[in-house]
C-alpha cells in the first residue's frame, strides 16, 4: 500500500496503480481518449496529462494512465500548467478531428476554448489513439489493421491501407473507438465496416434464425478455441 496527495488530498492506493486509477476511483476527472481497461495504457493521445513529482524535485508533465503512484508523491490535476498542456493537446487533436464531437464535451468540461490553429488535410474523425489497432490484436488476436505511412500522414487501416483480409468483422474496434469514427452497418445478411471497407456475411442460428455474427468470425473462434463444429451453429441464447 502506498500514500501519495493528489491536488493535495492523501490518498492510499495499491502498489503499481497508475494515477489515472487512483484519481477516477476517487471521483477526480483527468480526461482521457486512448485508455481503456481492456487494453495496456500507452498514453497515446496525451489527453490525460497531469503534473506529478516529489517534493523538493521538479514537478514534470506526465500521462496520468501510464504512471504509477508511489510513496510522498504529489499530483496536481487541474493547475495551469495542466490546463495549458490540456488546451495544447486539444488544438492538436481537432486539427485532425475537427468533427469528432467527444473532443468538444472535454473542453467544455475543463472550460478550456479551443481554436483550431493547426490543419490536416483530409482531417476526419480519427485522433490515431490506436485503440482500435491495440483491441484487435491484444484482445481479439485478429491483428487485422495498423497504422500506415507517417506524420501527418498516418492512417489507421488494413497494411497499405488495402481492406484487411483478416478483419474477422467482430465490431470490437467499433466499441473502443472514443470519437465514434468507425462505422458498422448490419443487415440479416451481411455485416459492414465502413471504414476498413470490410463487409462478411452473417451467420444464422439453426434454432431461431437470427444473425447473431459473421460466418468468417465464427470460423475463426472454433479454430482458435477448439470447440466442437455444430457450436457456432446456434446463438449464445439458444445455447442456454
Amino acid at each position: 500500500m502506498v500514500e501519495f496527495k493528489i491536488n493535495g488530498k492523501t490518498v492510499k492506493a495499491e502498489e503499481g496503480e497508475t494515477v489515472l486509477e487512483v484519481a477516477t476511483r476517487e471521483g477526480i476527472y483527468i480526461p482521457s481518449l486512448c485508455h481503456h481497461e481492456a487494453v495496456a495504457p500507452t498514453g497515446a493521445c496525451r489527453m490525460c496529462v497531469v503534473e506529478a513529482g516529489k517534493p523538493g524535485r521538479k514537478k514534470k508533465i506526465v500521462t496520468s494512465c501510464t504512471f504509477p503512484v508511489s510513496d510522498g508523491l504529489e499530483v496536481e490535476t487541474d493547475n495551469e500548467r495542466v490546463k495549458l498542456n490540456q488546451k495544447l493537446v486539444l488544438e492538436l487533436l481537432k486539427s485532425r478531428a475537427p468533427k469528432a464531437e467527444v473532443l468538444d464535451k472535454i473542453a467544455c468540461k475543463l472550460d478550456i476554448e479551443v481554436p483550431v490553429r493547426f490543419e490536416v488535410a483530409d482531417a476526419d474523425e480519427c485522433i490515431l489513439c490506436g485503440l482500435c489497432v491495440r483491441v484487435c490484436d491484444e484482445v481479439v488476436g485478429a491483428n487485422a489493421i495498423t497504422f500506415n505511412s507517417r506524420g501527418a500522414d498516418t492512417k489507421v487501416g488494413g497494411p497499405l491501407m488495402e481492406s484487411p483480409e483478416d478483419c474477422i468483422g467482430c465490431g470490437a474496434c467499433v466499441y473502443v473507438c472514443p470519437t465514434d469514427c468507425i462505422k458498422m452497418t448490419e443487415t440479416a445478411e451481411e455485416r459492414r465496416i465502413e471504414k476498413w471497407d470490410r463487409t462478411l456475411p452473417m451467420k444464422k442460428c439453426v434454432e431461431c434464425g437470427w444473425p447473431f455474427m459473421p460466418n468468417y468470425q465464427a470460423l475463426t473462434f472454433r479454430k482458435w478455441a477448439d470447440v466442437p463444429k455444430e457450436f457456432f451453429t446456434t446463438c449464445p441464447d439458444c445455447r442456454k
